[in-house]
């Protein structure tokens, strides 16, 4: 009896620590079932549309996806499984196995394949079906399809052509000027021919340009080619591309156009694009000259100016600030190198000439100055007239008052400043009014609305330019004439040479500093400079763009009777050691040393 009470004591602990121990299941896939969501499809994407090329049937049709994980130790096996959009997908009337007798995790079809397993399944020549596909895997005991349902279509063989390379131009990455105007430059664009497959029309062909980053779905616009479409060539002429961009929105000339090309061929109802696309940087620029006394009548080296980019205006209208002494002449000049290109006058007078080209006569300035020098091709007109850029803004009173006009400094060739004595807007003007409805009326200039900081609109539209730190020098550039700029520094003024505490250093703290005293006159008091030395006036620190010096260039200017200066003018002598006054007036360009 004791014997079987230990027996039955046993048993009963047995079970308890049985149901005491922890059962640590196994997470892994070991049942018979392939885990579902373990393969995924990679391509071709959802919603891919696909026609079939009857020009090339012997291209792969290539779909691919990620392998699954089985059940059990077999095999998989995978195949293309499909309905018509709106089906069941359980209920697949389109199936495929995939590469390698299902066992790869691609599926490989020629194009013509594919086509003549569309036509096994009712779709017409040249027909289209709308597809939900998936993949279907299977480990011999089950079933599973991948959780992607991607929707397809396919258009079977109707018209083809073979695919084709561009030869060139090769992309054009550093930017291209071109003269907008010219009928006889010429991009010339070619590529390989596309071949129609059999029984298709021939193939016809178009330039395709886009903007940068552009797919060409929706282009700026297209030229067909050489040949009323015919030839893998297209001969294109500056001003056609010019026109074409101007007809699409692209009228703003002073600003780059980066476009890229392709080309398009087209055979009956199909549209191949060439395999790649290349870049086409462009600037258009129109260009006028001068010659003359400001640069020893070198006709092969003419002077560029400035071309009117307002609207009418364009290719018309060109125009320079230049400083003349009494008795100079010049000429406009439309290209270099040949005189026939000049015009010369053969009427007019008082700063209002009739030109013509291929005529002697010269324009002949009558009194030293700036002038704005103007010509108006579309009536061989010119004007010359005693101005410069200035500013007008709220620092006057009264305020944005051109008939005030705050004036420009001559400082080099086509380039000016002015003193901005209050903060606010400001703009630069050359006028005495508003109104410049004709070549010879006031010019103005602002912020170019689409461009860059710092770079002026070209159409008397621009925005206002922001004066802060007061005063400031206001620098009018047009030293690129196709790309006129300002900058603005604070306004300063200093004495520099050997002469002075800070030397030739033009970047040195011990530079004697003249204060502004309004109305373009600075004034230094107590200034040492040393005998036997020179000096001269540095209008901005750290760079040699903007000084004045005498008139003379050989140091022996009497400074204790004052006189002229002029920008990059000659150093002037200090005759005994010193502390001394020194003036200067940049609006009447004269100094005083006592």
């Amino acid at each position: 009896m004791r014997s079987i009470k230990i027996v039955c004591r046993l048993m009963v602990f047995s079970l308890l620590l049985a149901a005491c121990q922890k059962i640590d299941f196994d997470k892994s896939s070991t049942g018979e079932g392939i885990e579902t969501g373990s393969f995924r499809i990679t391509s071709p994407v959802t919603s891919s549309n696909i026609a079939l090329n009857a020009a090339t049937p012997s291209t792969p049709f290539v779909m691919t996806w990620t392998a699954a994980k089985p059940g059990v130790d077999k095999p998989v096996t995978y195949k293309w499984i499909a309905v018509k959009k709106g089906e069941d997908i359980s209920k697949y009337s389109f199936e495929l196995p995939s590469d390698n007798e299902g066992k790869a995790t691609t599926l490989t079809i020629t194009q013509e394949k594919l086509d003549l397993y569309l036509f096994s399944k009712g779709v017409p020549a040249n027909g289209t079906v709308d597809l939900n596909w998936t993949i279907q895997a299977s480990n011999g005991e089950t079933q599973v399809n991948s959780t992607d349902l991607f929707s397809l279509t396919l258009k079977r063989f109707g018209n083809g052509a073979t695919p084709f390379i561009l030869y060139g131009p090769e992309p054009i990455l550093t930017t291209a000027t071109v003269d907008p105007t010219s009928t006889t430059d010429f991009f010339q664009f070619k590529w390989q021919k596309s071949v129609p497959a059999a029984g298709s029309p021939a193939v016809k062909y178009r330039v395709l340009f886009d903007k940068e980053g552009g797919d060409f779905s929706d282009p700026i616009f297209s030229i067909e080619s050489n040949n009323s479409g015919s030839d893998s060539s297209l001969q294109v002429s500056y001003k056609r591309l010019s026109d074409s961009l101007n007809a699409n929105g692209y009228e703003d000339m002073s600003l780059e156009n980066r476009l890229v090309w392709t080309v398009q061929a087209v055979s009956g109802n199909w549209t191949q694009l060439a395999s790649v696309t290349n870049a086409l940087n462009l600037l258009r620029e129109v260009r006028m000259y001068v010659v003359g006394g400001l640069n020893d009548w070198n006709i092969n080296n003419p002077v560029q100016i400035i071309p009117d980019k307002g609207p009418g205006r364009y290719a018309k209208i060109f125009y320079a600030y230049v400083l003349f002494n009494k008795g100079d002449e010049f000429k406009f000049v439309n290209a270099p190198g040949d005189w026939k290109n000049s015009y010369g006058v053969v009427g007019g007078s008082n700063g209002t000439y009739d030109l013509q080209l291929d005529k002697p006569a010269n324009i002949v300035i009558a009194d030293s100055g700036v002038y704005r020098i103007t010509i108006d091709v579309s009536s061989n007109k010119a004007y010359v007239q005693k101005k410069a850029p200035g500013t007008v803004g709220d620092f006057q009173s009264p305020s944005w008052d051109p008939a005030n006009l705050n004036p420009g400094v001559y400082v080099g060739p086509n380039k000016f400043m002015s003193i901005v004595s209050g903060n606010g807007p400001f703009k630069f003007h050359d006028g005495t009014n508003w109104d410049n409805s004709g070549p010879d009326k006031s010019r103005w200039w602002g912020q170019h609305k689409k461009a860059a900081q710092g770079i002026l609109d070209e159409d008397m539209g621009g925005d206002n330019i922001t004066a802060a730190g007061a005063p400031i020098r206001a620098l009018w550039d047009a030293s690129d004439p196709q790309k006129p700029k300002y900058q603005t520094f604070p306004a300063t003024l200093f004495l520099i040479g050997d002469a002075t505490a800070g030397d030739w250093n033009n970047n040195s703290p011990d530079l004697p500093a003249l204060t502004y005293q309004g109305n373009g006159k600075w004034k230094g008091t107590n200034i040492q400079l040393t005998g036997g030395k020179e000096f001269k006036f540095l209008l901005v620190k750290n760079t040699w763009d903007y000084n004045f010096g005498g008139v003379k260039s050989n140091a022996s200017e009497n400074i204790f009777a004052g006189g002229q200066i002029k920008p990059n003018g000659g150093n002037m002598k200090v005759p005994t050691t010193g502390n001394y006054t020194v003036e200067l007036d940049e609006f009447n360009s004269t100094y005083k040393v006592y």
